[in-house]
């Protein structure tokens, strides 16, 4: 059993690195660099009402959400449906749900990372699609706008 200093020192899990193919046609890397925190949002294959509102919501946070320097990424099976039009961040295909295989999750889901690809929460909405609140995700991007990384590792 790994105790919650192991959690600590650990490497925690990372974002894949991988390419996908955005809903215009233009390639993406998980792991672009930069500044921006990426919120995968991780729908299931076929048309899903639950998934779509939640992509609507997310959409209507944008700013919100920009202005800790998050970046919303949803991710559906290839041949999911057609991109929805009132989406302000990408539409990504994942013809064989390569990036829920590799961080272990089961779509619908949601997983936040900081710039450096590190995960640091991860969240299966479940058949219940129970998402995390626009809120909260807001919380996480603002911790991991601000968090010093001069400083991790200090206390360890």
């Amino acid at each position: 059993m790994a105790s919650l200093r192991d959690e600590l020192v650990q490497p925690q899990r990372r974002l894949p690195d991988l390419a996908l193919t955005s809903a215009s046609g233009a390639g993406y890397r998980l792991q672009g660099g930069g500044r921006r925190s990426p919120v995968l949002v991780l729908v299931h294959a076929g048309p899903c009402a639950a998934c779509d509102g939640y992509v609507h919501r997310l959409g209507a946070a944008a700013a919100a959400l920009g202005e800790w320097d998050g970046e919303v990424l949803v991710i559906s099976p290839a041949g999911a449906g057609e991109p929805l039009p009132d989406a302000s961040f990408p539409l990504l295909h994942d013809s064989e749900d390569r990036v829920a295989a590799a961080l272990g999750v089961r779509p619908p889901a949601v997983v936040i990372a900081d710039q450096w690809g590190e995960v640091h929460d991860v969240r299966e909405a479940g058949d219940e699609h129970r998402f995390p609140a626009e809120a909260e995700i807001e919380s996480w991007l603002r911790y991991l706008a601000i968090q010093c990384p001069e400083c991790q590792g200090e206390a360890l």
